[in-house]
């Protein structure tokens, strides 16, 4: 392994041992052990990293925390809004496929429209940034409050649960158990509900740092329930939204795309 890579795995250590700020750091043996590298390639190792700020020893227990220099530059790249942050992604992604791309909040029981991205298809579904929508009634709101609890979500709409759209859950036991799909599955579905003639499908992203939810979709016009979008849309809307949270450490997000609760 070249230098690089063996200081590339020496940071991934900490993830894989959950170490935050505050405990005790990794110990030399604890290095020397887990990569089975020589002692003396990893002294030289730890010291150059340490000399470049990538680590730094503490001088009583001398294990290693990651350095301020790799801090800071977290601290500025998660200190980005969400919205500001997935753009470049979606932007990208509405110009390879054939929908509109959103990027949507929750406020109160609306959604907000935040960024909107032209995709190529002849016929487009445009809802211009600064829209605002019944949360119930569209994928992207749903998404949003499956993050949420069931209790949050009854407390939400206590005493001001109100559906137009015959399409959308009626009742909120039926929002309630839409929910849960949505939290197994990780994403979100709509169809002619907020929009007649228009459907979506929708994943969403947290910034713990920032305490920020938002909702990355992909809108179409659709004629029926049948055959609502193309899956491999869905595969990569979802592979986005997976590529997000591991830049944002959205733990949350498994693998597969489905929201995990603790």
């Amino acid at each position: 392994m070249t230098t690089l890579e063996n200081a590339t795995a020496v940071l991934k250590l900490f993830h894989q041992h959950g170490m935050v700020q505050g405990q005790q750091g990794l110990s030399f043996s604890d290095v020397v052990t887990t990569l089975k590298l020589p002692k003396s390639t990893v002294s030289r190792l730890l010291a150059a990293m340490e000399s470049q700020g990538l680590l730094e020893r503490n001088p009583d227990t001398r294990c290693f925390h990651l350095g301020q220099m790799l801090l800071s530059l977290a601290s500025h790249y998660l200190s980005t809004p969400l919205v500001d942050g997935a753009s470049a992604m979606m932007a990208k992604l509405a110009a390879e496929s054939s929908y509109t791309g959103y990027i949507s909040v929750l406020e109160g029981r609306e959604v907000m429209v935040m960024r909107m991205f032209q995709g190529r298809m002849f016929v487009q579904a445009v809802t211009p940034p600064g829209s605002r929508f019944p949360a119930v009634e569209t994928s992207v709101g749903r998404a949003i409050l499956s993050r949420y609890s069931d209790d949050d979500v009854r407390k939400l709409y206590a005493g001001a649960w109100r559906v137009r759209s015959a399409n959308s859950p009626q009742t909120l036991e039926q929002l309630l158990a839409e929910l849960g799909r949505i939290r197994e599955r990780g994403w979100a579905m709509a169809c002619s509900e907020a929009l007649p003639g228009i459907g979506a499908i929708s994943t969403t992203l947290s910034n713990k740092h920032r305490g920020e939810i938002v909702a990355l979709s992909l809108s179409f016009p659709t004629q029926s329930q049948d055959q609502l979008f193309i899956p491999t849309a869905l595969d990569a809307l979802q592979m986005v939204t997976r590529q997000l949270a591991a830049q944002y450490g959205d733990r949350a997000i498994s693998h597969h795309g489905a929201v995990n609760y603790e």
